[in-house]
């Protein structure tokens, strides 16, 4: 069993531009998910994953200088992007982040790999953390039934392709004492999330991999920091593709049981609930 951690990354940002080459104290906002990644027990490697885009070239240095592997796939289909890099590479599963998160959860991440290798679920989402703190694990046999699904080229949006406990194996780790709900905001987007980043990790020496949880307290004892980017709020996902997404499902279930007959993958719908503690 061979199990990596994807990091998903491009420097199409509109709202800020190549965020994540800015500077976090020393580092550029991917080397410090990359720092991150390399912590994570139970990984056996970490893939930059990115496009074919000329513009997205770069980021092969970030990966060459950092020591790990590395896939240009598709610019919009994120799915297969994903897909290609792990048959590429020959992982069973992985553990994902996009790379405009540069203080996920080191921890819950390990204990996202320790899950799959118990029970070998399809989807493992991260819940109870801030956004852009949690992880996900995605089963690469699931993976490829999922893009056997579906139909649009354009998945940046993947989620409710996979998380569905209704025909695929689906965990959910249920973190307890987080100190701050899912609305908290911790993920790269505007500005002011870069400001408020700036000013944690200055909280640190530029050699620190700070733990989320150091990260929580600091936010808890100085709420002003929490001030910085509190009016952004997070968009979700918009009910029109949602319902697109939905009528793919639905219109391709029975030829997908199909398929996951000719490559070997038993579909068990399920929901499993385990809960953790930072």
């Amino acid at each position: 069993m061979k199990i990596g951690f994807f990091i998903t990354a491009r420097l199409k940002s509109s709202r800020l531009k190549q965020k994540i080459l800015l500077d976090l104290n020393g580092k550029t906002v991917l080397d410090r998910v990359i720092e991150r990644a390399k912590q994570v027990k139970g990984i056996d490697g970490i893939v930059l994953c990115t496009s074919i885009n000329t513009q997205d070239s770069i980021l092969y240095n970030n990966a060459l200088s950092n020591k790990i592997q590395f896939y240009a796939g598709s610019e919009d289909d994120v799915l297969e992007r994903l897909l290609c890099a792990a048959k590429y590479y020959g992982y069973d599963a992985f553990v994902s982040i996009t790379a405009d998160n540069p203080l996920f959860s080191i921890y819950t991440s390990g204990l996202l790999v320790d899950m799959y290798k118990k029970e070998q679920h399809d989807f493992i989402n991260t819940k109870g953390l801030p956004i852009g703190c949690g992880t996900y694990m995605l089963d690469v046999k699931a993976l490829e039934v999922v893009n056997f699904m579906k139909q649009q080229s354009d998945t940046e949006i993947w989620g409710p392709f996979i998380n569905r406990p209704d025909f695929f194996n689906v965990a959910e780790l249920q973190v307890e004492n987080a100190l701050f709900d899912e609305k908290q905001r911790i993920t790269l987007d505007y500005p002011e999330d870069y400001k408020f980043f700036r000013t944690i990790y200055k909280s640190f020496k530029t050699e620190d991999v700070p733990s989320l949880v150091d990260v929580l307290d600091i936010l808890k004892n100085k709420p002003e920091i929490r001030l910085i980017n509190s009016d952004k709020i997070q968009l979700g996902v918009p009910e029109e593709i949602m319902k697109k997404i939905n009528t793919e499902f639905e219109n391709n279930k029975k030829k997908a049981i199909g398929f996951a007959k000719e490559i070997d993958k038993t579909l068990i719908p399920s929901l499993k609930q385990e809960k953790a503690f930072l």
